[in-house]
C-alpha cells in the first residue's frame, strides 16, 4: 500500500495571509506592516523589530533597500516607510508576472545587493547617500525612515553637486595634486578678509549660473592674509579663459612640427617663400636624377602601374625609402608616376602582345577566366560567343577550345584549396630563369599564363599567392650576354650609383644642416629663458628691495654732494 509522503507546512504566523497571483505563484501578506513576499514566513524566524532612526550609522541590511531595488530608478511613492507598499494585489516586481518569473526567483540567480557606503548630500540634511555593492543608487532619509530609488526633486540638486565634487576628486588624484581639504567654518570669523557661506537662497540660484565655480577654502588662508575665495575664483577663471592664436603661433607651431618629424620648410610650406633655410628646398638634385631615382624606387618595390597614386601612398611603403624625398614636392612625385605608369603599360601591353601572336592560348585562356560559367555546355557557350575574336582565331583549333571549356569547368567545380594547391605546383615547376625575384607580374612568362590551372583562380585569390611567392625566389641567374649587352648593363649601373651617391651627399648637406638649425635654437632658448629669468627677478620687488634701492640712491647722493 502506497503511504503519502506529502508534509503539510506549517501555519502561517499571526497577521500573515496567503494569495496566489494570476500566474500561479503563491506570495504572502502582512496587513499589519504592510509587506509582501514571495517566501513563506516561518513562526521561528520572526520579522525583526524596525529600529529607531539613529540605529542607520548602523549596519544596514537587505531590508533597507528600496522596493524594485533592480533598477536604479522607480515610481517616486515607493519606500520603506509607512504607507509606502501599494496593496498586495497591485504589487508587482520589474517586469511584472510575465513569464512566470518574479524579483525573488531572480535572486536565486543573481548576486544578493546591499548597501555598501553612505555619503551625506550637500546642502540636503538629513538626506544620505546609499551605494549598493552592485553599483547601484539610493536616497536615505533617516528622520522619516524613507528610501527612494528616484530622487525627489529637493535631493536631485545635491546629489548632482555630490557627483561634481566626487568627479573632481577623482580628476585631481589622477594628475597627482594632493587632496585640498575643506575648511571647517567658525562660528566667529577669523579675518575680515573670508566672506560667509552663501545663503541657500543663493546656492540654489548658482545651481542655475553656468559660470560658476567652486572655490575650496584651506587652512592657511586667512592666516596669512590671503585674498577673498571670491576674488581667488575670479582670478583663477581668468587664468582658465581660452588662448588666442595668431597667425604667427600657427606657423610656429607648424614649424616645431616639421622639426619633430625630420621636415624641412619646403616639404609642408608654401610654395614661394623665399626666406627658407637650406635644406629639402635648397639642396635639389638635378631634375633628371630625381626622377630616375624614383623611377627607380618604384621598380625596386614592384609597384603595379595599373593602381593609383593614391592607394600608393596610402600603403606607405615607399615613403620609408630615402629616394622618396629625390623629388622636390608631392605635385613632382605624381607627375614621375604617372610618367612610369603609362610607360610601364606600355611596355606590358607590348609584351602581351607579343606573346599573343606567338601564342594563340593566352587571349582565349583570358577569354574563358572572364565569360565561362558551369551554368552553359559548351554547344551553349560557343553558341553564345560565336562572334567573339576569340573564337574566331583560326591559329587555335575547335577541339582545343572544347577541350580547354571543358577542363576549366570541371576544374572550378573542385574546392578552392585544391586549385590552390595545383597553381602553387605549377609556380615551383617554372624554371628560375624564367620566374624569379625580378619578375613581374604584368608580364609572367608564358609557361604559367598558357596553363589551365591558372585561370582556375579569381585574380582576387591568385594575385597574392603568385607575389608571395615570387618574393621567396632567389636573384635571376647570370646569363651570357653579348659585349654591347654588357657595356649597356654597365652602364645603367654606373648611372645608377652615380644618382644614389649624389643623393646620398644631399642627405648629409641637410643633416649637417638641421644639426646646425637645432643648435641654434637651442641657444636661442637658452638666452630666452635667462632673460626670462631677470625679467623675474627684477620683478621681484618687496619692501626690503624698495628699501635697498633707496638705500642705494641716498648713498650716491651724499657722494655727489662734498664732490660739489
Amino acid at each position: 500500500m502506497l503511504r503519502s509522503t506529502y508534509t503539510a507546512p506549517p501555519p502561517l504566523p499571526s497577521g500573515w495571509t496567503q494569495h496566489r497571483a494570476p500566474t500561479g505563484h503563491l506570495y504572502y501578506y502582512n496587513s499589519s506592516t504592510k509587506q509582501s513576499t514571495y517566501t513563506r514566513p516561518q513562526e521561528t524566524a520572526p520579522q525583526p523589530i524596525q529600529a529607531a532612526p539613529e540605529t542607520l550609522e548602523a549596519t544596514y541590511n537587505p531590508e533597507t533597500l528600496p522596493p524594485f531595488s533592480s533598477t536604479p530608478y522607480g515610481p517616486t511613492g515607493f519606500g520603506t516607510g509607512p504607507g509606502q507598499f501599494a496593496p498586495p494585489q497591485n504589487f508587482r516586481g520589474r517586469g511584472g508576472f510575465r513569464g512566470g518569473r518574479g524579483y525573488h526567483d531572480r535572486g536565486r540567480r543573481e548576486p544578493e545587493d546591499r548597501p555598501k557606503a553612505k555619503h551625506p548630500i550637500p546642502d540636503c540634511a538629513p538626506w544620505l547617500l546609499v551605494k549598493t555593492k552592485l553599483g547601484r543608487r539610493f536616497v536615505h532619509n533617516p528622520e522619516t525612515n524613507e528610501s527612494f530609488w528616484k530622487f525627489p526633486e529637493q535631493v536631485l540638486k545635491g546629489v548632482v553637486e555630490f557627483d561634481r565634487l566626487e568627479r573632481e576628486k577623482k580628476e585631481r588624484k589622477e594628475r597627482g595634486e594632493p587632496e585640498v581639504p575643506a575648511k571647517k567654518e567658525s562660528p566667529t570669523p577669523q579675518d575680515g578678509g573670508i566672506e560667509p557661506q552663501p545663503t541657500p537662497q543663493e546656492a540654489e540660484r548658482a545651481d542655475y549660473d553656468s559660470e560658476y565655480e567652486e572655490v575650496e577654502v584651506t587652512d592657511s588662508e586667512g592666516e596669512e592674509g590671503q585674498p577673498s575665495k571670491r576674488a581667488r575664483a575670479e582670478s583663477e577663471g581668468a587664468k582658465d579663459q581660452p588662448l588666442e592664436f595668431n597667425e604667427e603661433d600657427m606657423a610656429y607651431q607648424l614649424a616645431a612640427m616639421g622639426e619633430d618629424y625630420g621636415l624641412d620648410p619646403g616639404e609642408y610650406g608654401e610654395v614661394g617663400e623665399e626666406d627658407w633655410e637650406e635644406g629639402a628646398e635648397g639642396l635639389p638634385l638635378t631634375e633628371a636624377d630625381a626622377e630616375a631615382l624614383f623611377r627607380d624606387l618604384l621598380d625596386d618595390f614592384r609597384i603595379n602601374p595599373f593602381t593609383t597614386w593614391e592607394n600608393v601612398i596610402e600603403e606607405g611603403r615607399i615613403i620609408e625609402d630615402t629616394r622618396y624625398t629625390a623629388p622636390s614636392n608631392m605635385k613632382t612625385r605624381r607627375e614621375i608616376f604617372s610618367n612610369w605608369s603609362r610607360d610601364r603599360i606600355q611596355y606590358v601591353k607590348e609584351q602581351k602582345a607579343k606573346q599573343e601572336k606567338t601564342d594563340p592560348r593566352i587571349r582565349y585562356l583570358a577569354f574563358l577566366q572572364e565569360h565561362a560559367t558551369p551554368k552553359l555546355y559548351w554547344p551553349e557557350f560557343k553558341r553564345k560567343y560565336r562572334k567573339e575574336p576569340e573564337m574566331k582565331d583560326s591559329q587555335l583549333g575547335d577541339k582545343d577550345r572544347e577541350k580547354f571549356y571543358r577542363d576549366h569547368i570541371s576544374r572550378l567545380k573542385q574546392p578552392e584549396s585544391t586549385r590552390k594547391s595545383d597553381l602553387s605546383a605549377l609556380l615551383k615547376s617554372v624554371p628560375l630563369d624564367l620566374l624569379h625575384r625580378s619578375s613581374n607580374l604584368e608580364a609572367l612568362p608564358a609557361m604559367i599564363i598558357t596553363d589551365i590551372r591558372y585561370i582556375g583562380l579569381t585574380p582576387e585569390v591568385r594575385t597574392p599567392l603568385i607575389e608571395a611567392y615570387i618574393s621567396t625566389l632567389p636573384p635571376a641567374p647570370e646569363v651570357q650576354m653579348t659585349a654591347e649587352e654588357l657595356e649597356e648593363v654597365d652602364r645603367k649601373r654606373v648611372e645608377r650609383e652615380k644618382r644614389e651617391r649624389a643623393l646620398a651627399d644631399r642627405e648629409k648637406r641637410v643633416e649637417d644642416e638641421k644639426r646646425r638649425q637645432r643648435g641654434d635654437l637651442l641657444r636661442g632658448k637658452h638666452l630666452l629663458r635667462e632673460g626670462e629669468a631677470e625679467i623675474e627677478q627684477a620683478m621681484r620687488v618687496n619692501k626690503d628691495g624698495l628699501m635697498s634701492y633707496m638705500d642705494v640712491d641716498q648713498g650716491a647722493d651724499e657722494e655727489q654732494k662734498p664732490s660739489q
